[in-house]
């Protein structure tokens, strides 16, 4: 398994809001990580009890997370994050501009 960094505080609510749906839709699943990766919220499951349908629609689930993660901010969670470069960070502006160390 590749070594992720932690996930940021910024994205608390996506996690949750990400394990609370797994739960609600598809209990037999198991969540076996959820980091932080290049920028981006990685989630690895075991959906291995699923039909195929049923994972097609997970992997939307999951997928639209992932998307939501690419521009919330890794600091304070705000939905107005931007990429910042190499740094690999989703950072507002008010936060870029207090250097948050966001991972």
């Amino acid at each position: 398994m590749t070594e992720h960094a932690p996930l940021p505080m910024g994205w608390f609510d996506i996690v949750h809001d990400l394990r609370l749906a797994i739960k609600r839709e598809y209990p037999n699943v198991i969540v076996r990580s959820m980091s932080y990766d290049r920028g981006w919220l990685s989630v690895e499951v075991d959906d291995s009890d699923l039909d195929p349908a049923e994972q097609a629609a997970l992997g939307r689930v999951v997928q639209g997370f992932v998307t939501q993660s690419l521009s919330t901010c890794m600091c304070c969670g705000c939905g107005h994050g931007k990429g910042r470069g190499e740094q690999r960070v989703v950072t507002c502006d008010a936060c870029e501009k207090e250097s948050c160390n966001a991972s």
